[in-house]
């Protein structure tokens, strides 16, 4: 994951280092994450995602005046999933990780801008010892800022996340047998976040 979140770094600053006139925004947030589910891998049972806090980072970078900036996106998710007692677990932790690249478009140049947004990047995975995997994602989003001052933002957001899974793909392991794969070819979860950021 470190990879891939310098990568999307350094693409974000070759990629804008030739304009002269640049505005940078970083906005942590946090918020609220829902959805998501993988199935038992002998039954066919479905074990939802627990819906939990989120928090992550926007990193917006563009020419001064536009309406298009380039946004590097990395949010989090603390969830579990609870098997009530199958296998000999219960509620196993897991991390959700959004790493995301891409662009968004604002409307307006006053105080209060509204937005569009699209990413690409990876979701990474991590169990409390039961397994990891990193998978494409895509990401769509809408929102608003509210600029209190020339150098701070208020900003309100909300998140579609789509990552691209294999149903016979296992996610969790416990002993050496799958315990749970994912559900379909695709697996998507929906974020709501607020955020204080700062633009120079």
């Amino acid at each position: 994951m470190k990879t891939i979140l310098l990568s999307s770094i350094c693409l974000l600053f070759v990629s804008t280092g030739p304009l002269l006139a640049q505005t940078v925004e970083i906005t942590p947030f946090g918020g609220y994450r829902f959805g998501g589910e993988v199935a038992d891998a002998t039954t066919g049972a479905k074990y939802g995602f627990e819906d939990s806090p989120a928090y992550g980072l926007f990193l917006d970078w563009g020419p001064a005046k536009s309406d298009a900036k380039v946004e590097l996106l990395w949010s989090r998710q603390d969830s579990s999933l609870n098997f009530h007692g199958a296998y000999g677990l219960n509620k196993v932790g897991l991390t959700i990780d959004e790493i995301q690249l891409g662009g968004l478009a604002e409307m307006g140049h006053n105080r209060f801008r509204e937005y569009v947004s699209a990413h690409v990047g990876a979701t990474y995975f991590s169990t409390d010892n039961y397994g990891s995997d990193t998978r494409f994602s895509l990401g769509i989003g809408a929102g608003a800022k509210f600029f209190v001052t020339k150098n701070i933002v208020l900003r309100a957001d909300l998140r579609g996340f789509c990552t691209v899974v294999d149903s016979e793909s296992a996610l969790i392991y416990y002993n050496g047998v799958t315990v749970a794969r994912f559900s379909g070819s695709t697996l998507w979860q929906g974020q709501a976040t607020i955020g204080v950021g700062v633009a120079f």
